[in-house]
Formats: C-alpha cells, structure tokens, sequence
C-alpha cells in the first residue's frame, strides 16, 4: 500500500512542495526573528530593504532550491537535461506560477468575494496540478537522445 502510494508521481511532488513551503515558512521565522531581528536592511545609503521583505526573498529562495532539489531527485529523476538547464526551466516556471496564483486568488477574492484563505486553497491546488504538468514536460523532460 505504502510502496503504491510512494510510486505515484504526484503524491510525490505535493510531498515536495509541502516540504519546500515548511522551509520557506521556517526560514521566513527565523530570519525574521533572529537574523534580521525585525529590523530594516539598509543597503548602501539609499536603499531600504524592510524586514518581511528580507525574510521573504531569503525563506522564498530556499524553498525553491528545496523544492528543485525534491522535484529533481524524487520525482522527476528520469528527466536526461543538464542539472543547470533543470533549474533555470524550474525557475523560469516557479516566477510564471507565482504571478499565474496572484492573478487567479485575486481573481477568487475581488471578482468572486471568496474568502482568502479559500481561495488560497483552490488556487494552490488547481495550479499545483498545472506546475505538476508544466515540470514534467518542460523543465524536467525526456528527450530520449
């Protein structure tokens, strides 16, 4: 039962992005508690980087790279292109799934009046299976060379 369920290819990529968004949360934590102490990241003179900010674009980045690394050497460990094209594609998807889920929950919450968190929910979900789908065919395919 266990070794059925292990074998399916997206129970195992939801098993990646639920464990790349408990590092992206964690590190979001403990970045913004401790590393930049709630406080603003003066870079230079002139630019002001604020706390969440900071803590967002750190925690957000490692859960990419958890997630690459996941999807990479769980799931999809057929795909025959070169590590580095894998991760530009991935990225290249990650940035395009991030503003496809702000359009689409704003979508849910202004046009529809759904709540929020509602929203969040269908919308993570229903692109979740659509990034499944973009991965598998783009950025970790098979070329069968």
């Amino acid at each position: 039962m266990v070794r059925k369920i292990l074998d399916n290819k997206i129970i195992r990529y939801f098993f990646s992005a639920g464990t790349a968004t408990a590092v992206d949360i964690s590190v979001y934590f403990v970045a913004f508690n401790f590393i930049y102490q709630k406080q603003d990241i003066h870079i230079f003179k002139f630019t002001v980087l604020s706390a969440p900010t900071a803590s967002l674009i750190l925690s957000y980045t490692c859960g990419l790279i958890t997630n690459f690394l996941i999807t990479k050497y769980l799931v999809f460990k057929e795909s025959d292109l070169r590590g580095i094209h894998q991760l530009l594609r991935y990225i290249l998807v990650a940035l395009f799934i991030l503003i496809l889920n702000y359009f689409f929950m704003s979508f849910l919450i202004k046009t529809l009046d759904w709540f929020p968190t509602l929203a969040r929910i269908v919308s993570a979900l229903s692109i979740g299976i659509l990034s499944f789908v973009i991965h598998k065919f783009y950025s970790f395919k098979v070329t069968n060379k």
